[in-house]
């Protein structure tokens, strides 16, 4: 009995910072979904093309693609280009010609979404992404729930999350939609050593965290641990010598300070790029700056 008055208690709590069509069934707050950019026709060349996926409610979802233009573009990427959605239910809208020559890097996000497919990351999304990956690109995949939309059932990875992403076995909603989060860098990539403090109230309008993690294959590696679950895989890096892709199961654009997040972005982007970062302060000693 206790323990159905603390989660009824947690509900009310939560009730007051998640609006609607969250998972939690919570009702709308009546919030706006924050401002992305143009979604025109993109640049049929850019130095990062920027697409996202949150087509099943674009009232309700934030549209995190413009933070990420930012990050991206403090750690040196010159020409941004974006993509989204334009139908509910429908594809993500990419330009005629995705190839590693035209967009060296893409990145997809999912912002809050954690619709099921189509309305999420389909397999004409993936297609497309596997033949953007076939030139040569480097691909960086994340948010909410791209597992849960794309393959709700999927346990022993297959098909694009495992040949592409380098993912071996996916491990769904590890913990249910907490608040916050705390993920570190896994020992031996890029992140070694650094730590950081996600809160999804800073970047979402309507949902908690709904965090996956997932087992790497022969060519890819641990680039995350996931603190609070104890486990490895909250990111996910491959590079079979082909291509580069970085997958999260969690969104670090939620990284508090913001400065955090963009730390992530500069070493994802000098990993993309094969730029050898500058020796510098590591993330501890810019984090300090911000106590």
């Amino acid at each position: 009995m206790m323990r159905v008055l603390a989660m009824l208690l947690v509900l009310s709590i939560a009730s007051a910072s998640f609006a609607g069509s969250s998972r939690l069934g919570i009702p709308d707050s009546g919030a706006a979904p924050s401002p992305g950019p143009d979604y025109g026709a993109p640049a049929a060349v850019a130095d990062i093309l920027i697409c996202i996926d949150i087509d099943a409610n674009i009232d309700g979802f934030a549209d995190l693609s413009g933070l990420y233009a930012d990050a991206f573009a403090a750690a040196g990427a010159t020409d941004i280009a974006f993509c989204s959605v334009e139908v509910s239910g429908g594809t993500i809208d990419f330009p005629p010609d995705v190839t590693s020559e035209n967009y060296p890097i893409v990145v997809v996000l999912t912002s809050e979404n954690w619709w099921s497919s189509p309305q999420n990351i389909d397999p004409a999304d993936e297609a497309v992404l596997a033949e953007y990956l076939d030139t040569g690109g480097n691909l960086l995949i994340i948010g909410q729930d791209y597992m849960y939309g794309a393959h709700p059932s999927m346990g022993p990875c297959t098909g694009f999350p495992r040949n592409y992403l380098g993912l071996s076995h996916c491990y769904q909603d590890v913990i249910w939609a907490p608040i916050t989060a705390n993920i570190s860098g896994s020992a031996g990539w890029l992140l070694s050593g650094d730590s950081f403090y996600l809160d999804s109230a800073a970047v979402f309008l309507n949902n908690p965290f709904f965090p996956d993690c997932a087992d790497p294959t022969a060519t890819a590696g641990y680039a995350m641990h996931y603190d609070d679950a104890g486990q490895d895989g909250i990111m996910v890096y491959n590079d079979p010598g082909t291509f580069k892709t970085v997958w999260a199961g969690i969104d670090i654009s939620a990284a508090v300070p913001q400065a955090g997040f963009y730390y992530i972005v500069q070493r994802l982007y000098d990993w993309f790029t094969g730029i050898t970062p500058v020796e510098g302060s590591g993330w501890g000693e810019i984090k300090a700056m911000f106590r």
